[in-house]
Parts: C-alpha cells; sequence; structure tokens
C-alpha cells in the first residue's frame, strides 16, 4: 500500500506541477487527502429496472456499480450502460464517506457515455473537476482509475497505449474510434478516466474489455475525439448521436483494378461498392473511388493520415462532425476528379435501436403479443429474419411488427408456436407499424382476422383467427396473466 500511494504521489505531482512532500503524499491514491486531483473519480451504485422485451407491461429489477468522473461542478462523466434503465443511483467519493444522489443528465448510446448530475453542493468539496486531453498516441503511458468489482476502495493500474483503431462498441452496435490498452479493465472500472502520465488529463473512459480466452484480458477505453463530440453533441439539449455508414468500400490495393477503373498514379483512393438512400443523389454514389475526405488523402486501403502521421479510418472525420453536417469529399468518376460531399446522417432503420430507458410498445391480442421490432427484440429472442428488415423505411411511419410471444389459449390454438415471426400484412393490408396494426385489428369486429406472417425462411404464412373469439380470448390472457392493459400506453385511444 505504501508503494503505491507514493506513486500516486508522483502522479499527483505530474498533475499539479510541484516537487513531492510529506503533505502532497498525504494526498495520494488511499490517503483520502483533500488536494488529491483524483478525488474527482467517484463510485456508482445503480438500482436499475429494465422492461421484459416479451411481456413489456413487467420489470427486471437489478443492480451494479461503475465508476465516474467529475468534468464540471456536480456533472459526472461515465458510461452509458452503467446507468441505463437507472432508477435509483447513489455515489461515493473514496476520500469521504459521505452518500450522493444523482440522476442521468444525458445519454448516448452510440458512444455509450453518459451525464449524471448530482445537485448537492456539498458533493463538490475536496473535488477539481478532471480536464479531457488529446487522444494519446500508441505507447504512451496511462493510469485506469476506477472501482473494478471485487473491492470497495478505488483502484489504479498502470499500462501503456497499445492500439488506436476502429472497434465495435458492444453497447450500441456502433463502430467508432477506440484505444486499446494494456491495463486491466474489468467490470466496475467502466466509466472511470484513464488518465495520461504525462499531463493528468483524461485520456480516455474505461468501457470494455475482452476475456482471457478472446485476447489475454485486452482493455478498450473510449477516446477523447467521442468525448469531445458527445459533450458538444448535448449543448443544444438534446442527443442526436453519431453517423451511421452511409456507404460501403472496397479496398483498391489491386493495380489492375486501379487501371481498370482508369486511375492515374497520382491517384489512390476506395471504390464505393453501395450507398443507402440517405445519402441522396448530391453525394457520393456506387463505382465512384473516394480520393479525399475533408481534406485528408485516402490510400488505396481505406486510411487516412492525421497531421501527426496517426493512421485513422477513413469514416475517422465522421465521427467528430456532428450529426447535420456536411463533410467535402473529392471522388474520381467517370475519368474526372468531382468534389461532393458526404452528410453526417443517420440510417433511417425500418427497426429501433437499443431500447435503452424506455418501455417497448405492445398490443396483446387473444394469446399474441404484437410489438416493434427493436435490436433489443432481435439479440433477445435470438430469432432469424429476412435481410429487408435492416433496410431503410419506405415511407413516414415505416416500421416493423413482430409477434413477440404466445401465451397459450384456445383462441390461437395451432399457432402457439408463431412467436418470432414478422407481420407482413393483415387481411391483405400491408403494416406500416404497431398502431396501424392496432388499428385494423380493432376495426374487425366479426369474422375472420388473417395474418401475413415471416417465420424464419419461410414468406406469408398464413395465421387464420376469429375477431370475436379473439376478443373474449383477449380477456381471459388478460386475467390469466395479470396484464394491467391490453396495449402500452400510445396507443390507447384519447
Amino acid at each position: 500500500m505504501k508503494q503505491l500511494q507514493v506513486f500516486g504521489a508522483l502522479f499527483a505531482v505530474a498533475v499539479l506541477g510541484a516537487a513531492p512532500s510529506a503533505a502532497e503524499e498525504e494526498s495520494a491514491p488511499g490517503a483520502g487527502g483533500r488536494n488529491n486531483p483524483l478525488n474527482a473519480v467517484v463510485k456508482l451504485e445503480v438500482t436499475t429496472a429494465k422492461p421484459d422485451i416479451r411481456c413489456p407491461w413487467t420489470n427486471h429489477t437489478g443492480g451494479g456499480t461503475g465508476s465516474g468522473v467529475v468534468i464540471d461542478k456536480g456533472r459526472i462523466l461515465t458510461c452509458a450502460h452503467c446507468v441505463t434503465d437507472a432508477c435509483y443511483i447513489r455515489v461515493r467519493k473514496h476520500n469521504e464517506d459521505s452518500l450522493y444522489h444523482g440522476s442521468v443528465q444525458f445519454v448516448d448510446n452510440d458512444a455509450d457515455l453518459a451525464l449524471v448530475r448530482v445537485e448537492d453542493p456539498a458533493f463538490m468539496e475536496g473535488i477539481t473537476p478532471m480536464e479531457i486531453g488529446e487522444t494519446p498516441r500508441v505507447q504512451d503511458d496511462v493510469l485506469a482509475v476506477g472501482y473494478p468489482r471485487g473491492g470497495e476502495d478505488i483502484s489504479y493500474t498502470r499500462g501503456i497505449v497499445s492500439r488506436i483503431e476502429d472497434i465495435r462498441y458492444s453497447h450500441g452496435w456502433t463502430y467508432l474510434l477506440g484505444i486499446q490498452v494494456d491495463a486491466a479493465i474489468n467490470p466496475g472500472n467502466s466509466g472511470g478516466p484513464v488518465l495520461d502520465m504525462k499531463s493528468g488529463k483524461i485520456a480516455g473512459i474505461a468501457f470494455q474489455g475482452l476475456g482471457k480466452d478472446e485476447g489475454e484480458s485486452l482493455g478498450y477505453i473510449i477516446p477523447p475525439d467521442i468525448i469531445r463530440h458527445f459533450l458538444t453533441d448535448i449543448q443544444d439539449g438534446r442527443v442526436d448521436g453519431f453517423s451511421d455508414f452511409l456507404f460501403s468500400k472496397s479496398q483498391m490495393e489491386s493495380p489492375v483494378e486501379r487501371r481498370y477503373y482508369r486511375m492515374g498514379s497520382e491517384h489512390s483512393g476506395v471504390l464505393v461498392v453501395d450507398v443507402v438512400p440517405t445519402l441522396g443523389k448530391d453525394s457520393i454514389h456506387t463505382n465512384d473511388i473516394i480520393l479525399e475526405v475533408d481534406g485528408y488523402k485516402v490510400s488505396n486501403n481505406g486510411r487516412i493520415r492525421l497531421k501527426g502521421g496517426e493512421p485513422r479510418s477513413l469514416y475517422y472525420p465522421l465521427y467528430i462532425r456532428q450529426i447535420g453536417e456536411k463533410i467535402p469529399v473529392k471522388v474520381f468518376r467517370d475519368g474526372a476528379v468531382v468534389e461532393t460531399f458526404i452528410p453526417v446522417a443517420k440510417k433511417n432503420r425500418r427497426i429501433r435501436g437499443w431500447m435503452y430507458d424506455a418501455r417497448p410498445d405492445y398490443f396483446v391480442y387473444g394469446g399474441f403479443v404484437f410489438t416493434t421490432i427493436s435490436y433489443d427484440y432481435i439479440v433477445r429472442s435470438e430469432a432469424t429474419f429476412h435481410d429487408d428488415l435492416f433496410k431503410e423505411k419506405e415511407f413516414d411511419g415505416d416500421e416493423a411488427v413482430a409477434i413477440s410471444f404466445c401465451f397459450p389459449d384456445t383462441g390461437i390454438e395451432g399457432y402457439i408456436g408463431c412467436d418470432k415471426s414478422i407481420v407482413r400484412n393483415v387481411n391483405g393490408v400491408k403494416v406500416r407499424n404497431l398502431r396501424h396494426l392496432v388499428e385494423i385489428v380493432d376495426s374487425c369486429k366479426n369474422g375472420f382476422v388473417c395474418f401475413g406472417l415471416d417465420r424464419d425462411t419461410e414468406w406469408d404464412v398464413k395465421v387464420v383467427v376469429d375477431a370475436k373469439e379473439m376478443r373474449e380470448a383477449t380477456v381471459r390472457v388478460m386475467k390469466r396473466n395479470q396484464i394491467p392493459a391490453d396495449r402500452s400506453e400510445g396507443l390507447r385511444k384519447k
């Protein structure tokens, strides 16, 4: 412990710019001194209430712990996954035993970042907010600070930056810039700062790792580029998130391929093989060759180089720009260089993203439970869906609907295994969204109701039920399973 305190004192010197002394050693990690810059690192104890994706009228209660760092008066930067579906947050400081309460202010699930607010003015006593530094370089020394599980006290792990590249953020299913470090990142570390040992500033936020079977306990941190994007994004009081990949590309390292597309020796770039409608006709096209992005020359392997020579993917400019901006690009099109742009935007998907901090909508009809398809439903149901489910919307309000669950009842006898199915149409009418399905079903007072479903690899499977019997079955099913309402609040008639 004494050795760790001395190391902490030396780190405090890097932050405070003074020679170590006995008094400063008292401010070292574990000593709890009021002047310790690491007092800004806090522990979050979170109670959660998450709706059941198949039965959204019920909740699963739980909880966990995470870390955070104070970056402004009363504002704690942490990971989104640490506070997802939070209904109660307790905040603890390592240098005192008082307990504070926080609330979620902003969440960006794309970047796995969140801001928690503590209103009690006493919370800031002894805390100096930490500054966000610059994205470190490979082999820079860093210090991971936080509260990993297995102990109550603050923990410090030293390491180096091993690699900087695009990675998948597991919380949001997004690909963004990430930093790999060899400092241990364990559950509970998430949300805590990883500090630059030279400047003492935040070099990233710990957020995910790989187990030994996946990569020798590799740890990953969210870089300052992504953090600054988040903090800029929320200045207007809302979260827009990060741009999607609106095009797919192919490397052009083959000399033959470059000759085929009539590229000169002065040209390098990547081939656009597909674009989404969101791009629009004034942007890049299929078979364009992207030569420059935001002033950066694109190599044949799809990389750009920053001013310092650090490599990044050509998507990097999209990470640091806000939704609604346009990024200038140069493309090689039909034998000529053309200047155009790429919009910083999101895909207009038919399915909803992760239902974090939100209750899924639902409609109970007989023993069927209908819901709007989201990432949560796809992952948790482990269902197999057709590829067109992931296409962009065909019209405003276009959302895919599924039968998420089947309650056994005589009203749906023979169809109890129809869960995990997409609803394409009702009585031959194409379903636009869940509200539209509800309107169609509500209008069917008598006679038969025919649902056209897609199940696994089968298309347009017919399910036929009796409208009157289904209304009676709905009452039975709701009573038997203690369902408070046959539809979610947003679908109820006003």
